[in-house]
């Protein structure tokens, strides 16, 4: 039997909405996040989840409730956010300019550059890999994490690279699906 997996980013938080690196900070959605969270329930209408992961941040874990409907929900640390580092809860505009853009997009997108104190794309990589590694081999699997945890996957998987990663988006509220 075949797998598929849907990685979903969650809906937008309230550091999503006032442009502010988020990293480990837990803030919750917004109203328009769970308006978009049940939207992409209703995307997903149809599909059963074999098994359904989360991560443990308020902003993660509030959107694989919405899209459960009260199936369970494996939560595990290892789909957390990259970490920020010094950057954490930082508008992301006034990073740049103090940064100046190489290092910003660097740190922010590049792959092994991490922000001070924080981590790389690299980084989360390795902690997501035992993760992949541990997913069950068959099914329709949910998995709602962040925006720069399912792009160290989407190397993992082989759909980017390390030198193309950068340009991968995934927006919230959105999915990226994978065959394997």
């Amino acid at each position: 039997m075949a797998r598929t997996i849907w990685f979903a980013r969650h809906a937008q938080s309230e550091y999503n909405k006032k442009k502010l690196f988020t990293g480990w900070h837990d803030p919750e959605l917004t109203q328009h996040g769970i308006h978009k969270a049940h939207d992409l329930k209703e995307e997903l209408y149809g599909i059963i989840f074999d098994n359904i992961y989360s991560s443990p941040l308020k902003r993660a874990l509030s959107t694989a409730q919405i899209l459960a409907d009260n199936n369970e929900i494996i939560i595990d640390d290892r789909l957390k956010e990259r970490s920020y580092g010094d950057w954490s809860a930082l508008n992301k505009e006034e990073v740049k300019l103090s940064e100046g853009v190489d290092n910003y997009y660097a740190a922010r997108r590049g792959w092994e550059t991490s922000p001070p104190n924080g981590e790389s794309l690299k980084d989360v990589s390795i902690r997501v890999k035992p993760f992949i590694d541990d997913l069950p081999k068959s099914g329709n699997i949910l998995v709602v994490s962040h925006g720069n945890t399912i792009r160290a996957i989407s190397v993992l998987f082989g759909v980017n690279t390390e030198s193309n990663v950068n340009a991968f988006e995934i927006k919230v509220g959105t999915v990226f699906k994978v065959k394997s």
